[in-house]
């Protein structure tokens, strides 16, 4: 019975296995279509100045010839050159006229695998501030290495060329220790009125990523954590982000690491003890040069960041004895 059975199901099952094994073949054929992508990173130029920028085959294998073009906008860059390429064999033709490029490369070797630079790409501002000139690339011919130069499916990831500098983002934490400041007063304090345009363009939006969900607005900003990583042996900071926006929408990031301890852990080993108590006594009645401190152990003994150290500071240690991070 058993084997009359499995012979009545055998087809069905035969198309079952064949559907899995066109399935799989389809997930991997889709899979390795979009795994290679030619790309250009964004450039950013003053008028009349030169940057490089690099078109990149990547997470290709074997390798082994690449026919690409490139357009661009030749009322804003023009191009200078198109060098250093990963190929044995590299040739660029350049026409600043009509705003194109067309590049072939070879490789004479076994092919080439991984992040392969297809060329640096020399550009010039001929524009004024402030424009843009999209650089779009076309794949003519990516294929491998060998007799049968089989075609490698690839993407594109297109730039940008930007005659404008990005801002500069300053971020500084005005003290180097915080604590959590939700049971006992704690601000932390973030300036970023250092940052800076390098062409001279106006910076008109600050946005401050505190590192907990938190997100602050404006040059100055201050926030209350409640929070804190410890991750067994010692604390993690917090990643606090600034990210600046010139007055022609070109933004930058910074990012810094962001000191949170317990509420009245002063030396930052995760107890609160006689230890945090030394550092306060030590530095008793003194008081920040301004709104920050020069000498990182009062850093950290002023725990309610009020730039002096007097009994607030030792009020919290006594309220929080022996409490502990873990």
């Amino acid at each position: 019975m058993k084997n009359n059975k499995w012979e009545k199901e055998r087809p069905r099952a035969a198309a079952y296995i064949a559907l899995f094994l066109f399935s799989a073949s389809f997930i991997t054929l889709s899979a390795s279509a979009t795994a290679t992508t030619v790309s250009i990173s964004d450039v950013f130029l003053k008028p009349n100045e030169t940057a490089v920028t690099s078109i990149m085959i990547n997470n290709v294998s074997n390798l082994g010839v690449a026919d690409i073009s490139l357009s661009f906008d030749p009322s804003v860059v023009h191009v200078v050159s198109a060098t250093n390429s990963d190929f044995d064999l590299f040739d660029a033709v350049i026409d600043n006229s009509t705003g194109s490029v067309k590049a072939v490369g070879a490789d004479f070797g076994d092919g080439l695998y991984g992040d392969v630079k297809f060329g640096d790409v020399t550009l010039k501002a001929v524009g004024n501030h402030g424009e843009t000139s999209a650089l779009n690339i076309s794949i003519n011919v990516l294929k491998e290495a060998g007799p049968d130069e089989t075609t490698i499916p690839a993407a594109v990831d297109n730039g940008t060329a930007f005659i404008n500098i990005p801002p500069v983002p300053i971020a500084i934490s005005v003290h180097r220790y915080n604590n959590v400041g939700t049971d006992y007063p704690c601000e932390a304090l973030f300036n970023a009125s250092d940052s800076y345009d390098p062409d001279g363009d106006a910076i008109t939006n600050y946005t401050w990523d505190c590192g907990d969900g938190y997100y602050g607005e404006g040059p100055e900003t201050e926030h209350v954590y409640s929070s804190y990583k410890w991750n067994g042996t010692g604390y993690e900071p917090l990643n606090l982000s600034l990210t600046v926006k010139d007055d022609r929408g070109l933004a930058n990031t910074t990012i810094m690491s962001i000191n949170v301890y317990i509420a009245g852990d002063a030396n930052g080993d995760g107890e609160v003890d006689i230890g945090d108590a030394v550092w306060v006594g030590v530095h008793w009645e003194e008081s920040c040069d301004g709104l920050s401190w020069t000498d990182e152990q009062a850093d950290g003994a002023d725990l309610n960041n009020d730039c002096v150290i007097d009994i607030g500071d030792a009020v919290i240690i006594g309220r929080n004895w022996e409490r502990v991070a873990w």
